[in-house]
């Protein structure tokens, strides 16, 4: 049996996960630093991943096989502390690495983001080898995990894979301090009739991906022979692209009476630094990524 450890398991992805692995024939273990708010279908231990004897105990004890690393401190919040934000997502990161080679762990998935992309990677339309140029922290820490993530599959033919995620769209989880956190808050704002004040010009343009696509997709990639997939760090993928504009007038449409008050901050210069759109044909073509949600099929969702 898979046995799998989801670390930083209580945000968006991990619960996610958690509520998909628990649905099959695997041993599951998450941990985090914070308590779970909902009962979990799986064990859960309090854990810190910079912490990285107590980690590797906990790997050994479990007999894990199989790891999700989902810890991150987000574009958002990374830019209030930046030496934090950097200690933990690259340190977490190195944590496990030495840990899955020492355990012989089997496979590792560590999510990417279009924070790795810049002013420089032809934002129209960005390609999956472009010029990075990130100007967060926190897409300065995935690119160079992406880089890593390179270097540790050549150096010690280590399984670990990662996608390039774009703004996760979930109605089942808060955000998590996102820059692409307005389309779940706007949504929720909106639906009860309040008015909602959103951090990004109404015209900035953001690829997003629903939970869903994401966790399926995830599954897939993880599922593939390793020697079938060409790009060896991380592979763009994308849903649709929308701006708060044309979310606020669809949600108007859906009947919300809600309205949306423009006050683009610090997080809008972010957003304008990530694509409009994303190409994602190398992961069509290597492993039939593939959506099965547009904007209007989330929002469906959205309004159940």
């Amino acid at each position: 049996m898979e046995r799998i450890l989801i670390t930083g398991a209580m945000g968006q992805l991990g619960l996610e996960f958690i509520k998909f692995f628990s649905k099959q024939n695997v041993y599951i273990l998450a941990t985090d630093i914070i308590k779970p708010k909902i009962k979990l279908s799986c064990d859960f231990l309090i854990a810190d991943a910079t912490n990285k004897s107590n980690i590797d105990a906990i790997v050994k004890q479990n007999r894990i096989t199989t790891i999700y690393h989902l810890v991150a401190v987000l574009s958002a919040k990374g830019e209030k502390n930046p030496f934090k934000a950097w200690q933990i997502n690259m340190e977490s990161f190195q944590n496990i690495i030495e840990i899955s080679i020492k355990n012989n762990i089997k496979k590792i998935f560590w999510p990417s983001s279009i924070a790795v992309f810049g002013t420089k990677s032809n934002l129209k339309n960005v390609d999956q080898d472009p010029i990075l140029n990130p100007e967060t922290i926190y897409g300065i820490s995935k690119l160079a995990g992406e880089k890593l993530i390179n270097y540790y599959n050549k150096k010690f033919n280590l399984d670990i894979r990662s996608l390039r995620y774009p703004g996760i769209v979930s109605f089942n989880s808060k955000p998590g301090g996102g820059t692409t956190d307005y389309f779940m808050e706007m949504i929720e704002k909106l639906k009860q009739g309040e008015n909602y004040t959103c951090f990004l010009e109404k015209n900035t343009k953001l690829p997003m991906l629903y939970i869903d696509d994401a966790i399926l997709g995830t599954i897939k990639y993880m599922s593939m022979n390793k020697n079938k997939l060409s790009i060896k760090d991380s592979y763009n993928i994308t849903g649709f692209s929308i701006t708060p504009l044309e979310l606020e007038d669809k949600l108007i449409k859906l009947g919300c009476k809600g309205k949306v008050i423009y006050k683009p901050d610090y997080r809008d210069k972010i957003a304008k630094t990530w694509p409009r759109k994303i190409k994602d044909e190398k992961a069509k073509e290597d492993w039939d990524w593939k959506v099965e949600f547009g904007i209007d099929q989330a929002l469906n969702e959205a309004f159940k």
